[in-house]
């Protein structure tokens, strides 16, 4: 007999009045929050160093940085804080003249990842350890 899968994108659903799920099921980046020391994960920029949706921070390497009050909401896909993520969705949103930087960061300091997440996830706080080599993930033009 042949076991039928069944599976959902939610990455863009609006979960905030659903009931009777587990979000354990549908976001696999919760495993974050159980990694001990330092973890990495990626930040996509413009040319100016900011963030490619709402910017306000110049991210440099070798530098670390704190949004006090970042969005802790599961049920929001995007908020205020340092928006970071998985190095396919930086992969796929970038762009001639972006960057891809590395990010370290600790469990603790994770502010919020949204349920059903495509890859995003946000920070109180990480520092920039350094930029991605392009060549190595197929990015050669960069």
């Amino acid at each position: 007999m042949k076991r039928l899968v069944k599976r959902a994108n939610l990455s863009r659903a609006d979960l905030s009045g659903a009931k009777n799920f587990n979000k354990y099921l549908v976001t696999p980046l919760l495993m974050l929050h159980d990694q001990p020391g330092k973890i990495r994960a990626y930040k996509l920029v413009k040319e100016n160093n900011e963030g490619p949706f709402n910017g306000g921070i110049k991210f440099e390497v070798k530098k670390s940085y704190e949004v006090k009050g970042a969005n802790t909401n599961e049920t929001e896909q995007c908020g205020a804080g340092i928006n970071l993520a998985t190095l396919d969705w930086c992969m796929k949103e970038w762009k001639e003249g972006y960057k891809i930087l590395i990010a370290e960061f600790t469990a603790k300091d994770i502010a919020c990842i949204p349920t059903g997440t495509d890859g995003k996830f946000r920070v109180h706080r990480c520092k920039i350890v350094r930029e991605v080599d392009y060549k190595k993930i197929g990015l050669e033009d960069k």
